[in-house]
């Protein structure tokens, strides 16, 4: 009997560990699923300034064309579509690297999702065998019991 409670207790160990490790994955998932957020927020932030930057460039250059006397053509429009183009392609750099951090992170999140749920599967596989081993171990000593007294 000593060898079933033992597995018992045994399989209630493996059970905790293993239910332990799982939510310390599922607490890894949604870190990942927060740093998304803030990459994300981040990200936004970044196109903002870059275009409030954008605005101001293009503000400066036409008041210094003013000063001089320029018109809105020629040379000082070219200015400010290469401004504009430097600011769609900073853009363009902000918005596919955020792309990619969330789409790591959503990988990420998703396999600590499935190693919680591995370790769970292991959990209970591991603590049917330690049962199952203690049972044994019994039943084994109960026979030996038996034969042993006849």
């Amino acid at each position: 009997m000593g060898s079933l409670a033992g597995g018992v207790v045994q399989a209630k160990g493996i059970s905790q560990q293993a239910e332990a490790e799982a939510k310390a994955e599922e607490r890894r998932a949604q870190l990942t699923d927060r740093q998304k957020e803030v990459n994300q927020t981040q990200a936004s932030f970044e196109r903002k300034r870059t275009l409030e930057r954008l605005d101001r460039v293009l503000g400066n250059n036409r008041a210094a064309g003013a000063e001089r006397g320029l018109s809105e053509t020629g040379s000082l429009t070219d200015v400010a579509d290469d401004n504009a183009y430097e600011a769609a392609q900073d853009i363009e750099v902000i918005r596919y690297r955020a792309e990619g951090e969330r789409s790591n992170l959503t990988f990420e999140s998703a396999a600590a999702r499935e190693r919680a749920k591995s370790q769970r599967r292991a959990g209970s596989i591991g603590a049917a065998g330690a049962i199952l081993g203690g049972a044994t171990g019994a039943a084994t000593t109960l026979g030996n019991a038996i034969y042993s007294s006849s």
